[in-house]
């Protein structure tokens, strides 16, 4: 069978959901993840949607980076095919579906998820992607170190020849939320929280949650994007010169910012270092990398890989030549890596640790470390990239369906090895979803 309509691609981030069709290169719907619920409990998604009504509650439907409140999940992607198509709306049943997923998702998530896309929205054909693999395939390659820094969680992945090693891939979440934390911490010491409510709900009766909601998704957002950036090597270290800046609050005031512009940021690398009054901070743990800043996490991922390499079987120096390997494909994404100088923090800080970590392993040899990429940093193509990665990612995947090329190699590829129909769905149930999303 021939799909000619192109593959519908969701993409559900913590803070952000992307969505859109897979022959798209952007996606055509960007918006808030968290949803509100009104006094008689209907739920309202949509960002403007949301804004129109300060009067709910605003309740959230990931955790960790996971699908947890799937009684929800039904309205976001309901309300994107609403949306598709200029706002026109199409039928879920007419149009292949992918979604992206964490590595760590569970069998009972993943479930679900089969189970709401085939019984509820009724699709022909649906996919579940991990996260890491398109990301890494949309920069056209399948080995490689793939960092992703985003809202709810820091991530590391290293990926051989397409396989993910998922025994060596670790997550924190020293992550964008939590620098949020650090940046609120400080903020609401001019003026408290109503000065960092936008102000266009000064005056308004608004939920707490709602309050929050604004705060953290308008207001620190755009503080962090304006005023911060990460220093070339340990903040606390070096009395790196800092210009001082002025931020003006929701409420009109302003605010001088002076070295919180690099120790704000500096948490996400030593996040003990940076304490918040009310916020419990893990003490760094050697057997638990998640207590970890991202350094540590990358370096954690890298060792654990090494311990895979030392069986009978292996070549010997095996894993230096993997090393090097993946120390000159880092891929450095998400949107919280879009701070100045935070890519170039990670490679300093590789270059001054793995060498003297790995020596015996490099035996002697140069390591490089290098970036992926199809755009310079700062070019507007790259701050895309970062954000959309994944969603761009699996619309590569996705695009296959598509790709006919007389003898339907790229279809026959993309339903052997990443999506699952609706008619094999109903004749073999669970057995297949777990194989085919395994």
């Amino acid at each position: 069978m021939v799909y000619t309509a192109p593959a519908v691609v969701i993409d559900n981030g913590s803070h952000t959901t992307k969505a859109g069709f897979a022959s798209e290169d952007l996606p055509s719907l960007v918006f808030s993840s968290n949803y509100a619920v009104d006094s008689e409990g209907k739920v309202i998604v949509g960002d403007e949607e949301i804004a129109s009504r300060p009067d709910c509650e605003v309740m959230t439907l990931m955790d960790n980076g996971l699908i947890y409140n799937f009684e929800n999940i039904t309205h976001n992607w309901e309300y994107i095919y609403k949306h598709m198509d200029n706002q026109n709306g199409v039928d879920p049943k007419e149009y292949p579906l992918m979604i992206t997923q964490h590595d760590w998702n569970t069998p009972k998530n993943k479930m679900t998820t089969a189970q709401i896309a085939f019984e509820t929205l009724q699709v022909p054909i649906f996919s579940l992607v991990k996260t890491p693999l398109v990301q890494l395939y949309h920069v056209g390659k399948s080995t490689g170190l793939v960092i992703d820094v985003g809202s709810s969680n820091a991530t590391v992945t290293p990926i051989l020849d397409g396989i993910i090693q998922s025994k060596s891939s670790f997550s924190s979440k020293f992550a964008g939320d939590f620098a949020n934390l650090h940046a609120l911490n400080y903020l609401q010491k001019y003026g408290g929280l109503d000065a960092l409510l936008p102000k266009r709900f000064s005056s308004t009766k608004a939920t707490e949650s709602f309050k929050n909601y604004q705060i953290s998704h308008y207001a620190l957002e755009d503080f962090k994007l304006s005023m911060l950036s990460v220093a070339e090597g340990a903040a606390n270290q070096y009395q790196y010169p800092v210009t001082p800046k002025s931020y003006q609050l929701p409420n009109g005031s302003h605010v001088s910012v002076y070295r919180e512009q690099i120790d704000l940021m500096e948490s996400l690398f030593q996040p003990q270092l940076y304490q918040i009054p009310g916020v419990a901070i893990p003490e760094p743990a050697m057997d638990k990398p998640s207590t970890h800043g991202i350094i540590t996490l990358i370096l954690s991922s890298l060792k654990t890989l090494e311990g895979s390499f030392a069986g009978e079987h292996q070549t010997p120096n095996k894993f230096g030549e993997v090393l090097r390997e993946l120390c000159g494909n880092i891929l450095i994404t998400g949107g919280s890596s879009l701070t100045t100088g935070f890519s170039q923090r990670i490679l300093n800080d590789l270059y001054r640790s793995a060498g003297q970590l790995f020596a015996a392993q490099l035996q002697g040899r140069n390591i490089t470390f290098g970036t992926l990429g199809n755009h310079h940093i700062g070019d507007i193509q790259d701050t895309w990239d970062r954000k959309f990665s994944a969603w761009k990612g699996a619309t590569n995947l996705a695009s296959m369906l598509n790709d006919y090329n007389g003898e339907a190699d790229n279809l026959n590829i993309a339903l052997e090895n990443w999506f699952v129909t609706k008619s094999d769905y109903e004749e073999m149930g669970e057995d297949l979803i777990l194989e085919k999303f395994k």
